[in-house]
């Protein structure tokens, strides 16, 4: 049976790509450049680059073209009841070339709303109580490392220096550090993992292909049994996996 002229483009493309004549982040041909290189039509061209594009090896920017996506990573994300892992510090590691990379916060970007139900009963309030909702991207070598919504009881820290995470003496800090501001002690956190496909919103806040596999995590802090803060983490499947320490002594959380 005769191979298709698209599949045939296609697979010389990501031979190409495979071999680094096209590495991660570079564009590839125009369409018309596809069409000159390989004597095909435009159609062909195009219908090649789509099934490329569904198979994840390259992602279309609007208004600047088609490139390659990096490949799946072996990075660990490490998150851990240790200290520093509750000071809310964002761990990545992978290969040994790799430790000089850097972890980068957006600006969170912050709203007062009312609570829905679902975030009312993680909070422990009743449903439109207000709370302020954030938004922030982690970025690790210039690559989307993790999406995270969080939500806070207004009833906290409204009021205070630390009402919005992004903003007054202690912007930027982490959740334990900014209630420790207003005097609150963070005593533990909680997380829930599960596996699946990424939405059409986070494809494209982390650079992911369409139905891309990721790790979502429910994470709370409390003081004692009163929960601080609430958040959903999306973190890429494809670029890292989640590890966990615990400690075994009874000085550290043991929820």
């Amino acid at each position: 049976m005769q191979v298709p002229a698209y599949r045939r483009v296609a697979d010389q493309l990501r031979q190409r790509i495979a071999a680094g004549e096209f590495p991660a982040g570079r564009r590839l041909p125009s369409r018309s450049e596809l069409s000159r290189q390989y004597g095909v039509g435009s159609n062909v061209a195009a219908a090649a680059v789509r099934l490329l594009t569904a198979e994840g090896v390259v992602r279309g920017r609007p208004g600047q073209g088609v490139y390659v996506r990096e490949q799946p990573s072996t990075g660990t994300m490490a998150r851990s009841w240790t200290r520093e892992r509750l000071l809310g510090t964002l761990a990545v590691s992978g290969d040994a070339d790799e430790d000089e990379g850097r972890t980068v916060r957006s600006t969170p970007v912050s709203t007062t709303e009312p609570a829905g139900p679902a975030i009312a009963a993680r909070l422990g309030l009743d449903p439109g109580q207000q709370v302020v909702r954030s938004l922030y991207r982690l970025s690790r070598n210039d690559l989307p490392a993790m999406l995270c919504v969080s939500w806070e009881p207004l009833g906290i820290t409204g009021g205070t220096p630390v009402t919005l995470p992004g903003a007054g003496p202690m912007a930027g800090e982490s959740v334990v550090a900014r209630m420790g501001y207003i005097g609150i002690r963070v005593t533990h956190s909680t997380e829930t993992v599960t596996a699946r496909a990424c939405t059409r919103d986070e494809a494209v806040a982390l650079d992911l292909a369409p139905g891309a596999p990721v790790a979502a995590i429910e994470r709370t802090y409390y003081a004692d049994r009163l929960a601080l803060e609430t958040a959903d983490l999306v973190v890429p499947g494809e670029r890292f996996r989640l590890a966990y320490e615990i400690p075994a002594d009874r000085t550290g959380p043991t929820r």
